[in-house]
């Protein structure tokens, strides 16, 4: 049902579509588009009256007052809204059938196998203007399953991918069962077996034993080119001499993600929900050599007790979903609520922020209150924009409105950081995939009543109905 009433959405989008029209969506699907809004917020420090947006091949290829507008593209005028760069969702764990595995350390595993392309939280967040996610495991782990980076449009994974094997998510927090030490005893034995197994293999090689190549052939991998010979480790913290006579294909398929982590090759996201764990997370990355690539994912509000040690490490964080923490002073009894980003903010340590939820308290309700308790409207707009995509690698991409970066434009009714303002069109790569005026589901949410040509008044075993002139 969910995947006809998609296919009505998207019909309806082209059906309804004039040249110009403020009313639709248009229909362009080869990323070529003008969008010609009232004003347009790069994120950069520029905010352009009356400027003109070319998307050319999915790519921002001209952004100004006075740009040369390519004569058979689609205009999308609309000058009573505002533009801004999509929203980037820095790490979340929605959007999949289940969000932990039931193994401890799971590396080997790929998110994207679990990503449900037609889950209703990806439409909510297109609603809610959010145009990039970073899709990870929940922290019900020790170690989880290769993250995949995607936007929330789509019927296959491969239309909304956007980047493949984005970081491995790690887990301080002790996972259900188990105690700190347990948890932290488990993470330290993962990094010792995987130096244990390399150390083998070059020891058996050196041998004469092919064990590892036999291996290979019997689990019938498949290696790409690069993986087909050896090379020498890379890694800050420690090597195992000899790897460059392993074939990269013939390590142990449960193990080379780890290695990517240890060259520093791979993202590490690594939850943590107190400050003793931010001492062990710490730990772990910099005695295991990817330090550099730890994002720190603070799943309560008392880490902010750590927030020097963080600030020390230079690593970035992304904040809890609930921003306020309230304590109780052990003696007095007394409460006092302490505004988390304000602490990590006045530190001077990176942070990105993380939807509360995908409807009210998405990205842009974060933000507002961010600048509600005396966060400058830049930096609070960056945190769910520019930064996220600079610690995704992304920063060549999304996040803001520049020359070269995709066309992920969302179109607000007025300031993004109000209760009134409405996402009211959204386009991506110069595509147009939402317009608020042809959202079925949130007619029938507002106005109480099924509409014409969605799956649920339709017969859902036969033919869903084309808009007039599809026929």
């Amino acid at each position: 049902m969910i995947s006809k009433l998609r296919h009505v959405a998207s019909a309806a989008l082209v059906a309804g579509a004039t040249l110009g029209s403020t009313a639709a969506a248009l229909p362009t699907q080869d990323g070529n588009l003008v969008i010609r809004p009232g004003k347009v917020v790069t994120m950069t420090g520029e905010v352009l009256e009356g400027a003109t947006i070319v998307i050319e091949n999915g790519r921002i290829k001209a952004i100004g007052t006075d740009v040369q507008v390519p004569h058979l593209y689609p205009v999308m005028q609309v000058p009573d809204l505002v533009a801004y760069p999509g929203f980037v969702e820095a790490l979340t764990s929605s959007g999949m059938d289940r969000s932990n595995e039931n193994l401890d350390v799971a590396p080997f595993l790929d998110v994207r196998d679990s990503i449900d392309p037609v889950s209703f939280y990806f439409e909510d967040m297109l609603r809610a203007g959010v145009t990039t996610l970073n899709v990870q495991q929940g922290s019900e782990c020790v170690i989880g399953a290769q993250g995949q980076v995607v936007q929330p449009f789509g019927m296959t994974l491969e239309e909304m991918s956007v980047k493949g094997k984005a970081g491995i998510v790690l887990a301080a927090d002790p996972k259900r069962g188990k105690s700190g030490a347990t948890q932290a005893q488990s993470l330290r034995k993962a990094f010792t077996d995987l130096r244990a197994h390399l150390e083998q293999l070059v020891e058996e090689k050196r041998e004469g034993n092919d064990r590892a190549r036999r291996e290979a052939l019997y689990q019938g991998r498949d290696p790409e080119e690069v993986d087909r010979a050896g090379r020498p480790m890379q890694g800050s913290a420690w090597k195992v001499e000899g790897l460059e006579l392993i074939p990269r294909a013939q390590i142990d398929a449960k193990m080379a993600p780890l290695l990517g982590l240890v060259e520093g090759k791979t993202p590490a996201f690594f939850y943590v929900s107190s400050p003793a764990q931010v001492r062990i997370a710490l730990e772990v990355a910099r005695d295991n050599g990817f330090l550099e690539q730890t994002t720190l994912v603070l799943q309560s509000g008392a880490t902010y007790r750590a927030v020097d040690e963080i600030a020390a490490s230079g690593r970035p964080v992304i904040l809890p979903e609930s921003l306020l923490y309230t304590e109780r002073h052990p003696v007095t009894g007394e409460e006092s609520r302490v505004f988390v980003p304000k602490i990590f903010h006045d530190k001077g340590v990176r942070y990105s922020l993380r939807s509360a939820n995908s409807s009210t308290q998405s990205l842009w309700f974060q933000a507002a209150r961010c600048v509600a308790n005396g966060i400058e409207r830049q930096r609070a707009l960056e945190a769910i924009t520019m930064e996220p995509a600079r610690l995704l690698g992304l920063e060549s991409q999304v996040g803001s409105l520049e020359v070269g970066k995709l066309g992920n434009v969302v179109l607000f009714t007025g300031d993004p950081l109000s209760v009134t303002t409405r996402v009211q069109r959204v386009v991506l790569g110069g595509n147009p995939v939402y317009d608020r005026e042809t959202d079925a589901r949130l007619r029938h949410l507002i106005e109480g009543r099924e509409q014409p040509n969605t799956a649920s008044s339709a017969d859902i075993d036969g033919d869903v109905p084309l808009p007039h002139g599809d026929e």
